[in-house]
């Protein structure tokens, strides 16, 4: 059996699949997928949790392996210019079985073992019940606004802290501690759901280019009609942001949000370790007792600020750290024990971090 393929557009698709593959005690499944068939070569790579796959034209019969070190075919591929043939012949011994897969590309060529392609665990299948349109970047952006609220995956925390969730028109994370959403008209499901960050960093693969997003009973599915990601997901009970952001505030001032992470890192390197950290803020002042005595700093602020309240260090960096390029940032309070919501003009996205009570900061 042969097939030929473009060489440069099949070291490319290589490298692209290969991303998602992690390391197995099942050597199958650090191996990518390669299927020929009516004149199109389709590779597949997952690590059990997210499938990626894309296509490109073939010549050539219909055939089927898998390479074992995908990386470092590609690698070789990578050298190989113009026409790219695949030569698959099945080898036996005793009960052992596999595929002798010689590659030839003008001068330069490869013959590596393969495994047989029915050793590859089969994609499930995704039958779409809801499907919408929309840019790969943009929801790229999304994801990334919101996804350093969530924890990483452990076997005794709750999707909803570990997943970005969907809900009408939000993405969404939430650890319990802060919680951070963007908002775009632009897409809004009909049923919510919840999935891996990690899953959708793949987005980049697509560049700013629309892609059809379909969910189905357990699998999300991404794709631009070439390339396409499948993930599972989670749902659809997901944490109800509208409910727990406050809808009016008593207080509502603006800081300059370069010059506040630079005091906040000033605190947090006091304090050496900025877990369980305390700090008050009472009209642009920031107080911290750490191991060496209290410590304090002072912000600008633009607009009045009466209500004291406290708020954990490493909490309230890490949602100014999203904003860090922007030159003003409104933070809206009610008081000294309620939510402290973070937005900006002319972005999508808002933070919420939740605040310390404030007999625990003052003590601080």
């Amino acid at each position: 059996m042969r097939a030929i393929v473009d060489a440069k557009e099949f070291s490319k698709a290589l490298k692209m699949v290969s991303g998602v593959l992690k390391k197995s005690h099942i050597p199958v499944l650090e191996g990518v997928l390669v299927q020929v068939k009516d004149t199109i070569c389709t590779l597949t790579a997952t690590d059990y949790t997210t499938w990626l796959t894309t296509t490109l034209p073939a010549q050539g019969s219909d055939l089927g392996f898998v390479f074992p070190r995908p990386k470092d075919t590609a690698k070789a591929c990578a050298h190989f210019d113009g026409e790219l043939a695949f030569e698959a012949v099945e080898k036996t011994k005793g009960k052992d079985r596999w595929i002798q897969l010689t590659m030839s590309c003008g001068l330069r060529g490869a013959q590596v073992m393969t495994y047989l392609p029915e050793d590859y665990p089969p994609m499930p299948e995704h039958q779409a019940k809801h499907s919408y349109t929309a840019n790969a970047a943009r929801l790229l952006e999304r994801v990334d606004h919101v996804k350093y609220a969530l924890r990483k995956p452990d076997n005794e925390l709750e999707a909803q802290r570990t997943h970005v969730q969907f809900s009408g028109n939000k993405v969404f994370g939430v650890d319990g501690y802060r919680l951070a959403w963007d908002v775009d008209e632009s897409l809004t499901v009909r049923q919510p759901f919840m999935v891996l960050p990690e899953a959708l960093e793949y987005l980049k693969m697509f560049g700013d280019q629309a892609v059809t997003v379909s969910m189905g009973e357990r699998y999300l599915q991404i794709t631009d009609g070439t390339t396409a990601i499948q993930t599972r997901v989670e749902g659809p009970f997901v944490f109800n942001v509208d409910g727990a952001v406050p809808k009016e505030f008593s207080e509502e001032f603006y800081v300059f949000p370069k010059d506040f992470l630079r005091e906040l890192d000033y605190l947090k390197k006091l304090a050496h370790n900025a877990g369980n950290v305390n700090v008050l803020f009472s009209n642009g002042r920031l107080s911290m007792m750490a191991a060496g005595g209290r410590y304090s700093t002072q912000v600008q602020i633009d607009g009045t600020s009466k209500i004291d309240f406290g708020f954990e260090l490493r909490y309230m960096i890490d949602a100014f750290r999203q904003f860090q390029g922007e030159s003003q940032v409104k933070m809206k309070v009610i008081n000294p024990v309620a939510p402290i919501v973070l937005e900006t003009e002319g972005r999508s996205d808002f933070a919420m971090v939740l605040p310390v009570r404030m007999k625990q900061a003052a003590a601080a």
